[in-house]
């Protein structure tokens, strides 16, 4: 073959080989596009639900019970901790985080009792309202340690200060319905108050000398204090469920039930009662094991709403004293 004829081959043949390894670097970038391009789309937030409403996620039970009030059906609610559930000892799953990566609103608790949340925040580059802001809290014993009694939701005062906080964290994120958002917050509003005169009408029905509450651990503290009950002591002597009491802590709680003539013991329908069932059999009391202290009610049971639940724990807590 001419050295000419094989030059241009050679030239040919590089260039076939170049514009080959071209295309297949054209296919593996738009390939590793394309999956980026569809990992963007899994992660990104949603703008609002397919129904075009704001996407509002709450943490607590409490939290959603309030906004469902405030939101009615202007918004699409999801509640992360459900009825029943111990906010102390819950930790999400992943479809939970995906749910709060997607949110157009994230409403918390705050005071420690939904701190599960910082890392997806801030995974997420996302913020949230603490609804509890404004709240002034009642201070707790948690292993030693003093730090804000997250219970605040057992008086009807706190509960229209998260209810506000609520109504301005939607007319925010969708001002189109902020007259909606405030009517709602308004109604609600006036029903706590009605509640609250509700609830001290029957609590009144106990003799005052009678109005002491021993607890399965310390969430009453803001019910007491609303309607003029005296808290004695708790089997878990800690605003955490969690903890854990000590043979000379429960050796003290019967020798004060027994003191004060305490009539009856009060746990919660989402804490485990056997120690609290067993300390009122030793000291000759009566155990009442369904109120609702970390949690509301199931749908349908009437006390699946903040109102409810207060109405619930104030018949329960008179039934048991009067």
């Amino acid at each position: 073959m001419p050295r000419e004829s094989a030059g241009r081959g050679e030239r040919v043949t590089k260039i076939f080989s170049g514009a080959l390894i071209l295309s297949i670097i054209t296919l593996i970038l738009g390939a590793a596009f394309a999956a980026c391009s569809s990992d963007d789309a899994t992660t990104t937030p949603q703008t609002s639900a397919p129904n075009g409403k704001p996407i509002v996620v709450a943490t607590t039970i409490q939290i959603t019970a309030l906004t469902r009030e405030v939101g009615g059906d202007k918004i699409d609610l999801t509640g992360i901790i459900p009825a029943g559930a111990d906010p102390h000892e819950f930790e999400p799953r992943a479809s939970d985080l995906t749910k709060i990566e997607n949110a157009n609103v994230i409403l918390r608790h705050g005071m420690g009792l939904d701190d599960w949340l910082d890392d997806t925040l801030s995974a997420a580059h996302e913020d949230a309202t603490t609804v509890t802001e404004g709240v002034v809290p009642l201070k707790g014993d948690e292993d030693g340690a003093t730090v804000d009694d997250p219970h605040v939701w057992h008086d009807p005062a706190n509960d229209k200060i998260m209810v506000e906080n609520i109504a301005a964290a939607l007319e925010s994120a969708d001002p189109a319905n902020r007259a909606a958002y405030d009517a709602n917050a308004r109604a609600y509003e006036q029903k706590l108050d009605d509640t609250k005169e509700q609830v001290q009408a029957i609590i009144n029905e106990i003799p005052e000398s009678d109005r002491k509450l021993v607890t399965n651990h310390d969430a009453f503290g803001y019910f007491a204090r609303a309607f003029g009950l005296t808290i004695v002591g708790a089997v878990i002597p800690s605003v955490s469920s969690g903890s854990e009491p000590s043979a000379k802590d429960t050796a003290a709680l019967l020798d004060l039930i027994d003191r004060e003539h305490v009539k009856a013991i009060f746990a919660e329908t989402s804490v485990n009662s056997s120690l609290a069932a067993t300390l009122a059999s030793d000291a000759h009391v009566k155990i009442v094991d369904d109120l609702y202290g970390d949690s509301l009610g199931q749908p349908g049971s009437g006390a699946d709403t903040v109102d409810g639940m207060l109405l619930a724990n104030a018949r329960k807590i008179t039934d048991a004293l009067k």
